[in-house]
């Protein structure tokens, strides 16, 4: 039921972008806003609050989130006035993966045994890219245990040419003999 409720407020948000050209843009301002909302539980719990007036929660939204579209800002209103401020994050997650499939993006993960530059980065999501015939929103991180190589960790797929996955590979083939 409420994966439901989700898809309908981004499937509007969506269309509402796709109106006005502002797409990218307004993806862009989600996949923030999502990151925001994540690491600051007492804006939601703000936006929750019985205590303090749907005006006054505008007010919030509007000066917390000045420099945003004015669409995604009323969009936020809209889930605060319906009583949806406790699923804000839910709804952006499901707006971003609507967004996604709109723009032939896929959101990853690319970790790494250490830093590399940004040019090699480049070079395995160009290879990563062709192969799923998808663009790739990537974030890199460190991951000292995987030893060599890289795992990029895609909403479908995982790319795992790890040392650490081969030495587990090559585990499992001694234990079957």
């Amino acid at each position: 039921m409420e994966s439901e409720i989700f898809n309908v407020y981004a499937n509007a948000l969506l269309e509402l972008t796709i109106s006005k050209n502002s797409t990218l843009s307004v993806r862009e301002e989600i996949k923030s806003l999502k990151k925001i909302i994540k690491e600051n539980n007492d804006f939601v719990l703000l936006m929750q609050s019985k205590n303090i007036k749907n005006e006054k929660k505008y007010e919030i939204i509007d000066n917390i989130f000045a420099s945003c579209d004015l669409d995604l800002k009323s969009f936020l209103k809209v889930l605060v006035r319906n009583n949806l401020s406790f699923y804000i994050y839910d709804v952006l997650k499901e707006t971003l993966y609507r967004f996604d499939d709109y723009l032939n993006i896929e959101e990853g993960i690319l970790y790494i045994s250490k830093e590399i530059d940004q040019k090699e980065i480049e070079s395995i999501k160009e290879i990563v890219e062709k192969r799923i015939n998808k663009k790739i929103d990537l974030e890199v991180c460190v991951d000292k245990d995987l030893l060599g190589g890289f795992k990029m960790v895609l909403r479908n797929d995982i790319f795992d040419v790890s040392i650490l996955s081969k030495i587990n590979l090559f585990k499992k083939a001694l234990m079957k003999e």
